[in-house]
C-alpha cells in the first residue's frame, strides 16, 4: 500500500496547485503569493528528485517533480504578469543561488552518494523556511486573495502521506522525515493565517 502512496500524494498535489494557479490567471497577477516560497519550492525539489532518482527511489520522487513543475509555472506567470525586466533578472539570481549548491558535483573530491544526501539537507532548509516568507507576507499584507487555503491544506495531506512512505521505508531518510514534518508545521500554520483574515471582515 505504501508504494502507492507517492502517487496518491502526487494527485494531491497537483489538486493543491490547481485553485491557486486557477487563481493568478484569473486575476492575473501573483500579489499576495512568495515568490521565495515558489522559487524554494523548485530549488528543493531538484534537491530531493536527484538523491531519490540516484538511489533509485523513484516513487519517492514524483511528488517533488509535480512541486517543482507547478512551483516553477507559478515564476512564470510572475514573469508574464507582474515582473519587470529587473524583477526577472532578480528571479534568475535567486534561482540560480538556490542552485548554486549543485555545484558540489562537479567536484573529484567529494563522493556522489555523499553530495547528495548532503544536498537533501539543503533542500530540507528551503523547504522548512519556504512557507515562512509567504506567512510574514500573509500577516504583514492580509492580502488572501490569490492565495488558496485548498493548496496549504492538501499541502498537508501529501505531507502526511509522504511521512507515511518514508517510514515505511527499510532505511528511512533522516533528511525526508525532517521535510515531511517541517512541511505539515509550516503549512498548518499558513493556512490558519488565511482563516483568520478571511474571517477577520465577518467577525470586524
Amino acid at each position: 500500500m505504501a508504494h502507492y502512496l507517492p502517487i496518491l500524494s502526487s494527485f494531491i498535489l497537483l489538486f493543491s496547485f490547481l485553485p491557486l494557479l486557477n487563481k493568478i490567471r484569473k486575476n492575473r497577477s501573483v500579489s499576495g503569493l512568495s515568490l521565495l516560497m515558489m522559487t524554494f519550492g523548485v530549488a528543493q525539489s531538484l534537491y530531493f528528485i536527484t538523491y531519490n532518482i540516484y538511489f533509485e527511489r523513484y516513487f519517492i520522487a514524483l511528488p517533488f517533480f509535480v512541486t517543482g513543475v507547478l512551483s516553477g509555472l507559478i515564476l512564470y506567470f510572475f514573469a508574464r504578469y507582474n515582473a519587470a525586466k529587473q524583477e526577472r533578472l532578480q528571479l534568475v539570481l535567486m534561482l540560480g543561488f538556490s542552485l548554486m549548491p549543485f555545484s558540489l558535483l562537479l567536484s573529484s573530491n567529494f563522493d556522489t552518494a555523499w553530495v547528495l544526501n548532503a544536498l537533501t539537507y539543503v533542500g530540507l532548509v528551503m523547504s522548512s523556511v519556504r512557507v515562512m516568507p509567504q506567512t510574514y507576507k500573509t500577516l504583514r499584507t492580509g492580502d488572501v486573495s490569490n492565495l488558496s487555503a485548498r493548496y496549504f491544506s492538501l499541502q498537508f495531506i501529501a505531507g502526511i502521506c509522504g511521512l507515511v512512505v518514508e517510514l515505511t521505508n527499510t532505511i528511512p531518510s533522516t533528511s525526508h522525515l525532517l521535510m515531511f514534518i517541517m512541511l505539515l508545521l509550516t503549512n498548518a500554520v499558513q493556512f490558519g493565517c488565511m482563516q483568520y483574515y478571511k474571517m477577520r471582515p465577518v467577525m470586524a
